[in-house]
């Protein structure tokens, strides 16, 4: 197992290339499939992943179910899982924080999803999943801490989004 750094943030611009591996960004925030394209270029050495906020997903390519607050419900995401596999979306991902996962997990029985965990703190080991191979990305860096407008997380699961 090796980490994998990633970076996330709802700034296009905000990206530094050539830092991370994968990059992640809000569908809303790309409207054609030829500006993700562009984007995918001017990073061509990171792998770009769209999250879906519920704010819409112009290009349909979202993988990542943003479920906090002012996104996506654990109630809408059993439908949301189940129209992207229909889709042939690969590595559908549940992103929440750490009291949300038994409420995710119960929501998705039987669908497998992989989870990115917000910690936000430092912390990479989420209780009660294995230490360092579950799930399979946390996130774990501020902006603040970075210096840059991008938060920070780290793959631990070489499977996910390979």
């Amino acid at each position: 197992m090796t980490a994998t750094f990633m970076l996330d943030s709802d700034q296009l611009d905000a990206f530094p290339v050539g830092i991370a591996e994968l990059l992640a960004t809000y569908s809303d925030l790309v409207p054609t499939t030829a500006s993700l394209r562009a984007f995918e270029e001017h990073h061509r050495f990171a792998k770009v992943l769209l999250i879906d906020r519920g704010e819409g997903d112009p290009t349909g390519l979202a993988s990542i179910a943003d479920v906090e607050k002012l996104a996506l419900k654990v109630g809408e995401l059993r439908g949301w899982f189940e129209r992207k596999q229909a889709a042939g979306i690969e590595y559908l991902t549940a992103y929440s924080d750490r009291s949300t996962l038994p409420a995710i997990d119960a929501a998705l029985k039987g669908l497998h999803p992989w989870h990115w965990v917000a910690t936000l703190d430092g912390t990479v080991v989420i209780d009660p999943l294995p230490a360092l191979r579950r799930p399979a990305v946390v996130q774990c860096f501020t902006s603040a801490m970075l210096g840059i407008h991008c938060d920070g997380s780290l793959r631990f699961n070489d499977r996910w989004n390979a």
